[in-house]
């Protein structure tokens, strides 16, 4: 019997509206709230920013003490090893053998000149551990390190690769299928819709919705996740800034009818006193002239997903693990999203 897969996908149309902070703490509240399932957090954002540098991560380590891509680790690093292993390889090479450090990257670019699935990247050797944070977390960090940005930031912003980068995303995500039981994974991904993130939408929109379909006109889908059960939900976040109210809703006009029950618009850093009216202005259908002037955003009201401006959202202020008080300030916008 195979398991189930819960995703959640962290999207903008612009850059610094708190979409990694989001996502991480997501993926860390789902971990304390479900001990006895197993959450990925998939760093996705690969335009310059690491969870790597944000977080105190732990990398994985093996006993021959070089990086294998194509076996499981069997340990993890001292956070003072992973810092000095992740500054070695920003002046190193790239080659597999040489690696000091697994990033996503790494999986991304992979192209074996026979594309033998056997021999392909597995999931678990790109695993880094949150110190201080639930034992069930794994988090698959993208790397900042300028040479690797060179390499990278070319493919994932062209869209002649769009559909190379959809498939190297769903060969992860068909990875991650639990044999029984479930996992959810949570992607952050790069700001604005075109290039990765949009490859990251088609991939749930294909998986998430009644009916399953293939990336390709072969009607190809891996067999875990061609029999396995899988939810998704697409979060857009915005702020309450009038530039990101016009771009998302600008985006939202290309989101079909059908795909809607799917997609979420999550309005982050609403001020306390604002909250509630905000909310109401946006997608209640209030008599504030704010509303008139969005009126695709009115047509995801599906349940109050404001995101309050709470300092112990600030996550990425300081090195350290999320706060503890995550699951209060976030469980409304959980419930919506389940």
């Amino acid at each position: 019997m195979v398991g189930k897969l819960r995703c959640y996908s962290v999207h903008s149309v612009k850059g610094g509206v708190g979409k990694s902070t989001l996502s991480t703490a997501i993926a860390t509240t789902l971990a304390r709230r479900h001990r006895d399932v197993e959450v990925y957090l998939v760093d996705m954002d690969l335009t310059g920013t690491s969870l790597g540098d944000a977080l105190p991560l732990a990398a994985p380590s093996w006993s021959k003490g070089q990086v294998d891509l194509l076996r499981p680790p069997d340990g993890s690093h001292s956070r003072e090893e992973t810092i000095a292993r992740i500054e070695r390889r920003q002046g190193g090479a790239h080659e597999a053998e040489l690696l000091e450090v697994p990033y996503l990257n790494d999986f991304l670019l992979r192209a074996d000149a026979d594309w033998s699935t056997s021999q392909d990247v597995r999931y678990e050797a790109l695993c880094w551990r949150l110190d201080g944070g639930p034992d069930n977390l794994r988090v698959l960090p993208s790397s900042a390190l300028p040479g690797d940005l060179q390499r990278i930031i070319p493919v994932i912003f062209d869209e002649e690769y769009a559909a190379f980068l959809e498939q190297r995303v769903e060969a992860l995500l068909a990875a991650l299928v639990p044999d029984s039981g479930e996992r959810i994974v949570v992607f952050d991904t790069p700001p604005t819709i075109p290039g990765l993130s949009r490859s990251v939408i088609s991939l749930g929109l294909r998986l998430g919705g009644e009916t399953k379909l293939a990336l390709a006109d072969d009607d190809y889908i891996p067999p875990a996740l061609r029999t396995c059960e899988v939810s998704w939900r697409i979060c857009v976040v915005i702020t309450p800034d009038v530039q990101d109210l016009r771009a998302a809703d600008r985006w939202m006009l290309r989101v079909d009818e059908d795909e809607r029950p799917l997609v979420r618009v999550v309005i982050n850093r609403a001020p306390p006193d604002r909250r509630e009216q905000l909310y109401e202005d946006l997608f209640g259908g209030g008599t504030a002239m704010i509303t008139p002037q969005y009126p695709t955003l009115a047509n995801f009201a599906d349940a109050r997903l404001c995101v309050p401006d709470d300092p112990s959202l600030q996550l990425f202020r300081a090195e350290g693990p999320p706060c503890s008080d995550l699951e209060r300030l976030l469980a409304p916008v959980l419930e919506a999203l389940a």
